[in-house]
């Protein structure tokens, strides 16, 4: 249903139907097709999936995960309802019941104006309207409260480049292993074809002709792994640096970004919906990990250590602590301040 809507949306690609409408069997024969991965099968004339001449637009692992999400046996559906008029719609739940708001255009004297209410059956604040403004005004509030200064983004660019090499390392070792993997698939494809070459039951013939089409598949799929594993010169800025403008400032990405990269922005920043309450505004978001770790206030790790010596706090031996202020009080109800080395 997005891919329909997006291709829907380019005045460019021809349309189905009179009001600019794509029918949804042609949009999945479409993510069907191989050849945008670069391959070219034709099944009608034997002709068996193989690595074509032409550049491809998207990977073959790519491909795969799209005709493994067609055919799966239940799939989410996109909402219609979500639009450019209300992008918190279904994000932000009532924290009266804890349901998502819904949201609309309410007719006045002489306008419309944009509302997000409560619907739900038994709400106290059932279609008690708030002013669009308001909720999104205290969302941008939220985001902008995300922002780290320059000095965290730095550290935050070294901390990536550290990954990053360490991550080259990885890679060139799961190098190795695809290889195995490829090399035993090849084996097996082989023996496939020994055992096709052998037998005369009709019956056998398909169940090794299906078994080799899955065992070629996963060959190519290997192959292009192998290829594709260890990232090329030039890749990390094409990585990192995108994920530091998001990380950098949220906000502004969230305000000058389509509907699309709305929804994106909410679902990487909030570990789950936010809970609005008509009284006192927003709850305490759950964010995600990196902006749980760049919210932590650094002076709360400043704090003063206690250094003990090697001996366990259970040895006779006295402990020495590092500061002159602490007091260690000794037997009898007299302190003395404890030296420091």
């Amino acid at each position: 249903a997005e891919v329909t809507r997006f291709l829907e949306a380019q005045p460019a690609f021809p349309k189905d139907l009179p009001d600019g409408q794509i029918r949804q069997w042609k949009v999945t024969k479409i993510l069907n097709r191989a050849i945008y991965a670069g391959y070219v099968e034709a099944p009608n004339w034997d002709v068996a999936l193989r690595k074509g001449h032409h550049e491809p637009l998207i990977s073959f692992e790519t491909h795969t995960r799209i005709r493994h999400n067609l055919e799966a046996a239940a799939r989410p559906m996109a909402r219609k309802d979500i639009n450019a008029d209300f992008p918190l719609r279904g994000f932000v739940f009532c924290d009266a019941c804890g349901k998502p708001m819904t949201a609309c255009w309410s007719k006045g004297c002489r306008r419309h104006y944009p509302y997000y209410l409560c619907d739900t059956r038994g709400c106290p604040s059932k279609r008690k309207s708030i002013p669009r403004a308001k909720i999104e005004e205290g969302f941008a509030a939220l985001l902008r409260n995300f922002q780290p200064s320059l000095k965290t983004v730095e550290l935050i660019r070294t901390m990536f480049r550290l990954a990053w090499d360490q991550r080259l390392d990885h890679a060139e070792a799961s190098r190795a292993d695809l290889k195995r993997k490829l090399k035993d698939t090849q084996k097996q494809i082989d023996g496939l074809l020994d055992r096709l070459l052998e037998t005369t039951s009709d019956s056998l013939i398909g169940a090794y002709e299906t078994r080799l089409e899955t065992l070629e598949r996963e060959k190519m799929l290997l192959t292009e792994q192998i290829d594709m594993i260890v990232p090329p010169k030039g890749r990390y800025e094409d990585f990192i640096e995108l994920s530091l403008r998001f990380l950098a400032n949220p906000c502004h990405i969230y305000q000058n970004g389509s509907l699309t990269l709305k929804r994106t922005v909410l679902n990487l920043a909030f570990a789950e919906p936010l809970r609005y309450c008509r009284e006192t505004g927003y709850r305490t978001p759950k964010t995600t990990f990196p902006f749980k770790v760049l919210g932590e206030n650094p002076k709360q790790f400043e704090q003063m250590v206690l250094l003990g010596r090697i001996e366990l706090p259970t040895s006779p031996l006295p402990r020495v602590r590092s500061t002159t202020e602490l007091q260690q009080p000794r037997r009898g109800g007299v302190a003395v301040t404890a030296r420091s080395r």
